[in-house]
């Protein structure tokens, strides 16, 4: 029996063509026996255990038409990461063994095709894109040899960015001999969002009514993925949050990221706080970033914060300058609705604070000057794991830790509300170790829009005794995101063990394109 059955990476997708026998006698023979012997018969630039380690499958193992393709398809995808997008993996010998009639001999051959170098980049259908910036996204080279050419994973990155509304697999053209230009069919998303976030919490001590902030976001600036970032929040208590962040992927020749930032939060007219931060980030090609980061932190007391409580101060007046670490990992099929992929962050900081804050002694008020280090570690995973065909499973949280010789209220970590521990009002915890768990069970209807239910587990730590008060908080409830004319629409509807079902916290979120 001899098969004549070939796989290659042909213009832009795989190629396939068969002599006689068709392939359904492959399937049939396959099906009923066992693998016996791999020989490689001419692996070309690599070598012949470079490709029988490349195959799914090893002596021994049962073979199906479906595995056998599989099979072929990852040693051609082999060649062509190795910059050899046109290999063609022939099938020489497919017989049984006469030895053992119950196993199959297999014999490959590859013609790898020339080695091809990358001639040019070309955009189907954008406006803003500029080709560059998409080299560097997938870590392309123009004049370099044409590596890690995988159509349908250059498509996955490109998506998973969020800057385009519909990617299609690159084409591959030969421009020469050995030359070729990548053309890449996409369709940009809007340039950016304004997000409206409106709540209504419970009437709690005080601490009810409706909760509200906006998020203007700028994507894809000058087409080179840089984004401008403005957040405001208003909070019960007049408790006031502004954000402004600018962010450039990639300075200018360099796998470089460069971020900045400023935040600040006003407590009613207990304090003020200041954070200043800049983060300088490589990204490697698999899409990995590593950071590095400074931050300055500056807090101000107000004329509550002034008052003396204890004989001291009730706010000190402090400054902290931070240097730190970190690593980020995204890998999303589905920007807005994933069902597969994961995304991490890791941050670790470290640095000194300096705090001033006056203190009664023997009946004298006196400035008490002080100086210590702070370390802090912030962490949040999120898992998607498809459990069915519309059916996917959210798993994850996030970890802050803070540790210090003395703690500020400015300083604290904050959990609750419709971003962090859902089912309790905003920032209803502070402490200096806090973390949340959640699971999230969504029913996929059509992508960017699903129905999910969830629990969420937040766990705080105050240094306010000794040993710290600890305590865990339980939420659960329902949701729904919606794809409308006018935007996106998330809705959801939280609650927590210890208050009634109606008194449950609401968030709506109108995300509007612009």
């Amino acid at each position: 029996m001899y098969v004549g059955l070939l796989v290659g990476f042909g213009t832009s997708r795989l190629l396939y063509a068969q002599s006689s026998p068709p392939s359904d006698s492959v399937s049939h023979v396959a099906a009923s026996f066992r693998l016996g012997t791999i020989r490689v018969l001419d692996s070309g630039p690599l070598s012949a255990e470079v490709v029988q380690a490349a195959l799914p499958f090893r002596p021994g193992d049962r073979l199906n038409a479906e595995r056998l393709q599989a099979g072929l398809e990852a040693v051609a995808r082999r060649y062509a990461e190795a910059g050899y997008p046109l290999a063609r993996v022939i099938i020489r010998q497919l017989d049984q063994d006469p030895a053992h009639p119950d196993r199959l001999l297999l014999a490959l051959a590859v013609e790898p095709g020339p080695r091809l170098y990358l001639d040019r980049i070309v955009l189907r259908g954008t406006r803003r894109t500029r080709p560059d910036f998409v080299a560097r996204l997938l870590n392309l080279q123009i004049g370099r040899r044409l590596r890690a050419f995988n159509p349908e994973r250059m498509a996955e990155r490109l998506a998973a960015t969020g800057l385009f509304r519909r990617v299609d697999p690159p084409e591959l053209y030969l421009t020469g001999d050995t030359t070729a230009a990548l053309v890449f069919p996409l369709e940009e998303a809007s340039p950016g969002s304004f997000d409206l976030l409106l709540g209504y919490q419970p009437p709690d001590a005080g601490a009810g009514g409706v909760v509200g902030s906006g998020h203007l976001q700028l994507r894809h600036l000058f087409g080179a993925g840089r984004e401008l970032d403005v957040q405001l929040e208003r909070l019960p208590g007049r408790v006031s949050r502004f954000r402004l962040e600018a962010a450039d992927p990639f300075l200018p020749g360099t796998s470089f990221s460069l971020r900045l930032g400023f935040a600040g939060r006003q407590q009613d007219s207990t304090y003020n706080r200041q954070d200043f931060r800049l983060v300088l980030g490589y990204r490697f090609p698999s899409g990995l970033q590593l950071t590095a980061s400074w931050r300055r932190e500056a807090t101000r007391p107000g004329p509550a914060g002034l008052r003396l409580e204890g004989g001291r101060q009730r706010i000190a007046r402090g400054t902290a300058s931070l240097f730190g670490v970190g690593l980020r990992w995204k890998q999303l099929d589905h920007p807005l609705a994933p069902s597969r992929g994961l995304t991490l962050s890791v941050q670790a900081e470290r640095g000194r604070k300096t705090r001033s804050a006056r203190q009664v002694s023997g009946g004298d008020t006196l400035r008490v000057r002080e100086r210590f280090r702070q370390d802090r570690i912030e962490a949040a995973l999120r898992l998607f794991q498809p459990l069915a065909e519309r059916l996917v499973l959210v798993g994850g949280g996030e970890l802050a830790l803070l540790h210090a010789d003395r703690y500020d209220a400015a300083d604290l970590y904050r959990l609750g509300g419709a971003r962090s521990l859902r089912g309790y009002n905003e920032e209803q915890f502070a402490g200096h170790r806090t973390a949340r768990l959640l699971a999230e069970i969504r029913y996929l209807l059509t992508p960017p829009t699903f129905i999910f239910g969830f629990l969420d587990l937040g766990y705080v730590a105050t240094p306010l005794d000794t040993p710290s008060r600890t305590a865990w908080h339980p939420g659960y409830g329902l949701g729904l995101q919606l794809q409308t004319g006018a935007g996106l629409l998330k809705l959801s509807y939280a609650l927590n063990p210890d208050e009634p079902l109606l008194d449950g916290r609401i968030h709506l979120q109108l995300v509007f394109a612009l």
